[in-house]
């Protein structure tokens, strides 16, 4: 017999949790804010501490966030026995709202690490989940430049971790699907106890307006191949076309690639195409940049790093290179970005991409 529980109802419970393994009272120790340090330390009525909010931009502070607040791996590991399914986004909300009730301090960001039972694996294993309480979006982690997400996957991701149903994917449930759309012509499936898609028996995948729309406003029409990608993934049922409020969309198997331009011209405001140049040789740098970088220096990064390129944006002109660990931008006024300024003042960096991955998109030879 499969036992449902409302949203509501699951907030109650992990409160009531959460008050139960913490003793139900929250010691702040906040740091000088003139201090070298960068979070106020939170500990539970057993003087164990379990959680800290990082203020200060930098310092283990996520991008985008004022107050982050981070847990403990004990402290989670601890609340995950008694948690039932569980559910990050609402979690973290209940988590937010936990600490403000009993700190004072609003935390818009929340960083954790909860582990996995690993099927068929001697160990479990550990995944890190950060989330914009505030903006509702899930942060990208991304712990390697070998490891950077394309956007099809960043969509992927946010698909898994938002809409899955409320009774979670299984394969087991393959023939269940199939039989279901043989015997009725539809099989529908919600999340929350709410209808968010329906699949038909020729093909069609319907996607309720809140989905549709949420979507859109997120990532335009590049969803809608990745959904079908997921959803044929964990149902089994094969997609023809998706319909929502704006129409059809017929999918074939690839992602057109200008459609995640067009996604990343929304976002970024710009246009990077044919507007950006390959440098592979001192000579190709533009006189602009004569009082800013001499010619050994170019041809010693060349030659460590390999190719820069140049590109302008709104007036400025930047030299970019990809340096593996970071990356570096110089302007034609001779100032050095190396902290990630530039892919945040763009937008891309809450997406979890690098201006490499522009490069990737946009660069042509």
């Amino acid at each position: 017999m499969k036992i449902i529980i409302t949203k509501k109802q699951y907030k109650f419970l992990v409160y009531s949790l959460i008050d139960t393994v913490t003793g139900g009272e929250l010691t702040l120790v906040m740091d000088d804010y003139n201090s070298s340090l960068s979070y106020h330390r939170i500990f539970d009525s057993y003087g164990e501490e379990i959680m800290s909010i990082f203020y200060k931009k930098g310092s283990g502070r996520n991008t985008g966030c004022k107050n982050d607040l981070g847990l403990d791996y004990v402290f989670v590991e601890e609340l995950q026995k008694y948690v039932p399914h569980f559910r990050r986004k609402i979690f973290s909300e209940v988590m937010v709202d936990y600490v403000f009730e009993k700190t004072g301090i609003k935390c818009d960001c929340i960083d954790y690490t909860y582990t996995v039972p690993a099927e068929g694996k001697e160990f479990d294993d550990d995944v890190r989940f950060m989330y914009n309480v505030k903006k509702k979006r899930r942060i990208i982690f991304k712990e390697s430049v070998d490891d950077r997400q394309s956007l099809d996957k960043i969509i992927y991701d946010f698909l898994k971790d938002e809409y899955y149903p409320d009774y979670n994917w299984v394969p087991e449930l393959f023939d269940f699907y199939r039989e279901d759309v043989e015997k009725y012509g539809f099989i529908s499936f919600y999340i929350n106890d709410n209808e968010e898609y329906t699949y038909y028996n020729d093909g069609t995948l319907e996607i309720m307006r809140n989905t549709s729309e949420r979507l859109d406003s997120w990532f335009n029409d590049s969803w809608k191949p990745v959904f079908k990608k997921w959803f044929e993934e964990h149902s089994g049922l094969k997609v023809k076309r998706i319909v929502t409020m704006d129409g059809v969309t017929t999918l074939n198997e690839s992602v057109d690639i200008e459609k995640n331009k067009k996604l990343i011209n929304s976002i970024i405001g710009f246009d990077f195409s044919n507007k950006i140049q390959q440098i592979t040789s001192w000579r190709d740098v533009p006189t602009s940049f004569d009082g800013c970088v001499g010619w050994e220096s170019v041809r010693r990064w060349l030659n460590y790093f390999g190719p820069m390129y140049k590109f302008e944006y709104y007036g400025v002109e930047y030299l970019y290179q990809d340096r593996g660990d970071f990356e570096v931008f110089i302007d034609d006024d001779c100032y050095e970005f190396v902290d990630n300024e530039i892919p945040e003042k763009l937008g891309i960096a809450i997406l979890g991409l690098r201006f490499s991955d522009i490069i990737n998109m946009y660069f042509t030879e």
